[in-house]
């Protein structure tokens, strides 16, 4: 079935915002922007869905269709729908390494087959009194501000069966989702059912089922639809616009949708990568290509000397005593030989706050804010609250409540540079200049 763009509202068009705003941005906003690139997974289920309405137009007159001619109008609808993306000179995305059609094409046909064997001809999904495939449906909503919101869409499959009417999604997924995202797939179905039930032509159906089939797996999914759900899914597209209608930046937000998204050759993300690949000699890229080239180079060099930065820091603090001689704790101070600086060594024993990584540090922190204490400890930061802890200079409170979270002392060491003090000893004692 063709589909015809609309001005209106859609599920795809709020999903591709919540997707990356940019895209939204490209789609929907700017004009003449051309998709380049279609993903082999679209291929896949836009061929599967017009297999699927084949089979269940006027069923009541032909009833099963056989399987081999269901293979047939496979092959030819495989066929031209390539075709129709090589004229549209767009260039298919392909997954994990795979870039053979044929193996796609024998998924697909495998989601039609294993319908067709577990669903078609059993009767679990021709037990209707009718059905209809791809029904335009254009549900409305009114905001807050009494404001009338149009959608459209198109419904896979819907069937009526004595006072229940069942809305129908097919996925071609390998998986059926887990539970956390099984409300957002259901989002869309319950926005038709908002539109469906407004209908004049439906106003004896006593109750509304929505139900998601993967071919693939072999798995249904149905759920009936309450009017906790219906709200939902106003608030939900409610809000989505909301946040689109607010939106100023249109920001890209790189994940793994990109790789197939049909504008990457014009996303900031991606066009300077086509731009060097296409104009090698093109000066500007290439320069700015060269330069990022030379940061690479730096930061790995800033990183082997970050390494060896602490290692020299640790050599100082391993020998701490043949400055310190016996004490445990302390501060000393070692001059450059040929440079005018001198580094500061800080060794003490200080309680051990519990850190990012420990379980306990949120449930302290939490305990802090309950008591009012947190703008007085303000941060976690060691180099701040380690001073306080070791003088016990927090309120008694405070300290209390720091005593339960916080470890035994542990050795907190601390190097840093500073210019060099000078001292006189022209006079045979020392004084330290200002």
């Amino acid at each position: 079935m063709n589909r015809k763009k609309s001005n209106k509202w859609s599920n795809s068009r709020i999903n591709a915002f919540l997707t990356c705003a940019k895209l939204y941005k490209f789609k929907y906003i700017e004009k003449g922007n051309k998709e380049e690139f279609v993903s082999i997974s679209i291929i896949v289920g836009s061929v599967f869905h017009s297999i699927l309405e084949l089979m269940y137009k006027d069923f009541y007159l032909k009833g099963i269709l056989p399987l081999n001619e269901i293979k047939e109008s496979f092959e030819f609808e495989w066929n031209k729908k390539l075709d129709l993306e090589s004229k549209r000179n767009k260039e298919i995305v392909y997954y994990e390494d795979i870039d053979d059609p044929e193996v796609y094409k024998k998924y697909a046909w495998d989601c039609i087959n294993r319908y067709y064997e577990k669903f078609y001809i059993t009767g679990v999904e021709t037990s209707f009194e009718s059905c209809k495939t791809e029904e335009i449906v254009e549900p409305e909503i009114t905001d807050l501000d009494g404001n009338i919101i149009k959608f459209r869409g198109f419904i896979d499959r819907y069937d009526l069966k004595d006072d229940v009417l069942t809305i129908i999604d097919y996925k071609t997924s390998r998986q059926a989702p887990n539970n956390i995202y099984l409300e957002k797939t259901f989002k869309q179905l319950y926005l038709y059912a908002l539109g469906m039930k407004k209908q004049e032509r439906f106003k004896d159906v006593k109750s509304i089922n929505v139900k998601l089939i993967y071919p693939f797996p072999g798995k249904i999914i149905n759920k009936l639809v309450t009017e906790d759900d219906l709200k939902d899914a106003e608030n939900h597209y409610i809000d989505s616009i909301s946040l689109i209608k607010n939106e100023k930046k249109f920001f890209q937000t790189p994940n793994y949708n990109c790789k197939s998204c049909g504008f990457r050759k014009i996303c900031p993300e991606f066009s300077s990568i086509y731009k060097l690949k296409e104009s090698p000699d093109d000066l500007d890229i290439k320069d700015a290509a060269n330069l990022a080239d030379q940061l690479v180079v730096l930061k790995k060099r800033a990183k082997d000397i970050d390494k060896e930065i602490e290692e020299i820091k640790k050599k100082f603090i391993d020998n701490k005593r043949f400055f310190l001689k016996d004490d445990e704790e302390g501060r000393y101070v070692i001059p450059g030989a040929e440079t005018d600086s001198e580094v500061v060594v800080n060794i003490e024993k200080v309680p051990k706050v519990p850190d990012s990584q420990d379980s306990m540090r949120q449930i302290m922190i939490d305990e802090l804010k309950e008591k009012g204490f947190w703008e007085e400890i303000a941060t976690l930061n060691a180099i701040s609250v380690n001073p306080k802890l070791k003088k016990k200079a927090y309120s008694k409170e405070l300290m209390n409540i720091l005593d339960m979270y916080c470890y035994d002392e542990e050795e907190s060491s601390r190097v840093t540079l500073r210019k060099a003090k000078k001292i006189d000893t022209k006079k045979g004692h020392k004084k330290v200049k200002d």
